[in-house]
Parts: C-alpha cells; structure tokens; sequence
C-alpha cells in the first residue's frame, strides 16, 4: 500500500543534476526539501539543516563517497533515517550499509514511489520521527 509522506525536512546529497532535481520536484511539494550535489557542500552548511529528519544519499559522490559522509552526518542527526542510492550494488556495499547503520539502500534506477512507500514505512517503525 502507498503512504504519502508529507511535513518532513529531506536532505538530498545527489551529484547528477537530472535525479537530485528530480527527486526534488517529486518530494517537495509536501516537504522540506534541500538538494546538494556533493558532500562538501551538505557539510558545509551542516549547522543549517537542523531538523532535518531524511537523507537521501548518492553513493558516488566526488570527493567524499555518501557512505562517508552517512558516517560524518550521523553524529549530528541521529534521529535521522538515511537512504543511500547507487547506481552499482555488490554484497560487500549491501553488508557495508547495514553493518554502519544507514536505514535502507536503493538501486538506481528507482521508482520514486517506492522510494517514498519505504520512508514512509521507516518512519512508522520509528515513531513518526524519520524513515525509510
């Protein structure tokens, strides 16, 4: 079943300019929402984004890889449910994810239904607080 998330703040770290824009444009009219297209930048502004309660991740990154930058952003939100997406899977980033703690991991191409039904569904494990 479908759940629409809405009043959440999201956090999109996504350095392909068509998917980061995209997944604003399909999340932001019920949201918060902030895309970055590099870690560096997401750090930088880190002391901004308070209550930002979602984050979505791109694996491949420059500079700073999202697994990294999970590691780095965890500390400082860790209410917060985290959503890394990649475009290359294997058992030894499957099992990196759920060894660190990152709430879910995505296979791009996605359906961003999907996508939201799964944090929806994080969200209602975690008291309403954040999820995926």
């Amino acid at each position: 079943m479908l759940r629409r998330i809405q009043d959440q703040s999201i956090v999109i770290v996504e350095d392909d300019p068509y998917i980061g824009q995209s997944l604003s444009d399909f999340f932001s009219t019920r949201n918060k929402v902030v895309v970055f297209d590099s870690a560096e930048g997401a750090r930088a502004v880190e002391r901004d984004l308070a209550g930002a309660n979602i984050f979505i991740l791109d694996y491949k990154l420059p500079g700073q890889n999202g697994i990294q930058l999970f590691q780095h952003l965890r500390e400082s939100f860790p209410a917060a449910k985290f959503i890394l997406i990649t475009g290359e899977m294997s058992y030894e980033m499957a099992e990196n994810t759920r060894t660190l703690g990152l709430d879910a991991l995505m296979l791009k191409p996605f359906d961003f239904m999907i996508l939201e039904d799964n944090i929806a569904g994080l969200l209602a494990t975690s008291g309403g607080a954040a999820a995926v």
